[in-house]
């Protein structure tokens, strides 16, 4: 079969480079097209090239820095990644020459044997599935285990893991957890394909500069339960306004922050209210699988989350630093705001100054944010900043345009501009006081100074650690 890859991505098992060692592996003529120039690819390049030759495969053909419509015009499977709109030229053109438009997870959905766990959601999805896979990982027997048999478990999907690069070894009896955006589950009705188990977090406006309105967003996510039969389970979230209306095929259950009432006392790790939401969320899950509190337990005093989610990197000086690079909606960075705002806030005593000065004084965060715009609406984030933050810097960027109006609105006075990471870091080391926080948490896509937004995390990384370092050696 011809196949095509849509975006050969930059991510070491990534949805474009697992896919192209999938489709080589099975002896396909494969042919990558992306719109990145080969030196920005090249170390994928060289992967491939040494995957060939260890396996004694032929390399694929390589058309760079931008696509061909001829390519698509006799071609068997084209392989959608990541960037690529649904509405693309390229695959109308594919379409009407009778190609089949897969993504990594359809390819492994349709021949994966084993339990799937779905996970999707605006926000709170990595964070959720990474849960239920430590979880599971801590009491690998399952319902599809055979007697005496430990049963595997596997994670991957929109977490830089494509399941395709380890689905040779996955057998009936494991479990996956596959964490799904809306685009991953753009053609699952097309397919008629479901996880056994669906989770969606919650339902947040996102996206919109890629779907027409959130009606459209909510059928991309609504996808991931549209094919569950009699004998799956649906997983929501009682408390969000949009969820809590919805009814799957199979069993539903709706989870609420209450549900976890009885871990409060237990030295839990992840914080911050919005947290409440994901461990709920995947102590649904692991109940589903009869894990035991116990497990339970012993997992959630040990796991503290993942990267690039409200992730504190540095101390120094009295100074706080967050990297919070994958907050890319208002939501996701008031929630931040709100978490670390809260425990920066002075107690109200008689003793302390007049309400005005106190108000001021309750003001640690200095944010960075801003970038490109996802048609999203900023009051609301305007007047969590107002409350929380001392000054905001802002990159450049659609969307920083946006909240600078709405600041401006309700008079918020101190905002800066930054050309890029170096300078924001700096700008707002400037700004900050022993036990202030330095909070990267743009709401707002990265697109322009960052090839994404994790690319945007490691950039503050190293300006953070370049700057606290030379402090240090004053």
């Amino acid at each position: 079969m011809k196949v095509i890859i849509m975006g050969l991505g930059l991510y070491e098992k990534g949805s474009g480079i697992s896919a192209a060692k999938f489709f080589i592996e099975k002896g396909d003529e494969v042919l990558i097209t992306d719109l990145k120039e080969r030196k920005e690819l090249l170390r994928q390049i060289k992967e491939l090239e040494k995957f060939c030759k260890n396996h004694n495969k032929k390399m694929p053909i390589l058309h760079l820095g931008g696509h061909k419509e001829d390519d698509f015009k006799s071609v068997d499977i084209v392989m959608r990644n990541p960037g690529v709109p649904k509405d693309s030229l390229f695959l109308k053109i594919a379409r009407k020459a009778g190609a089949q438009i897969e993504t990594d997870v359809t390819i492994f959905m349709k021949n994966c044997h084993a339990m799937v766990i779905g996970v999707t959601g605006t926000r709170g999805k990595s964070t959720t599935a990474s849960l239920i896979y430590e979880i599971l990982k801590k009491s690998p027997l399952t319902p599809l285990c055979k007697r005496g048999e430990k049963g595997g478990i596997w994670l991957g999907g929109n977490i830089k893991i494509s399941p395709l690069s380890f689905i040779e070894k996955v057998k009936p009896s494991d479990i996956v957890v596959l964490e799904f955006s809306s685009w991953m589950l753009e053609n699952f009705s097309e397919y008629k394909i479901a996880p056994h188990i669906a989770v969606i977090t919650n339902i947040y406006p996102d996206h919109l500069n890629t779907y027409k309105n959130m009606a459209e967003y909510i059928s991309a996510k609504k996808n991931i339960f549209q094919y569950q039969k009699a004998g799956d389970y649906l997983v929501l979230n009682g408390e969000n306004r949009e969820t809590k209306k919805w009814k799957g095929y199979g069993k539903t259950i709706y989870f609420y922050k209450e549900n976890i009432k009885k871990f409060y006392k237990l030295p839990i790790k992840l914080q911050g209210e919005h947290n409440l939401e994901n461990i709920s969320a995947a102590y649904a899950v692991v109940k589903i699988m009869k894990v035991p509190v116990a497990k339970i337990e012993k997992v959630l005093k040990k796991f503290n989350g993942l990267s690039d989610r409200q992730e504190i990197i540095a101390q120094n000086k009295g100074i706080t630093f967050v990297n919070d690079t994958t907050a890319t909606t208002p939501d996701g960075t008031i929630a931040a705001l709100r978490r670390f705002g809260a425990n920066q806030e002075i107690k109200k005593t008689r003793k302390q100054k007049n309400k005005k000065t106190r108000k001021q004084e309750s003001k640690k965060i200095i944010l960075i944010c801003g970038g490109s715009d996802k048609g999203l609406d900023y009051k609301q984030f305007a007047k969590e900043a107002k409350k929380y933050c001392k000054a905001v810097i802002f990159f450049p960027g659609t969307a920083t345009e946006k909240i600078n109006y709405k600041l401006s609105i309700i008079n918020y006075q101190l905002i800066i501009m930054a050309k890029d990471m170096n300078s924001a870091v700096k700008k707002a080391r400037q700004q900050a006081i022993r036990g202030d926080i330095i909070l990267l948490s743009p709401a707002a896509a990265s697109f322009g100074l960052f090839k994404n937004e994790f690319d945007r995390g490691e950039e503050f990384k190293k300006v953070v650690t370049q700057v606290t370092q030379k402090e240090q050696h004053r």
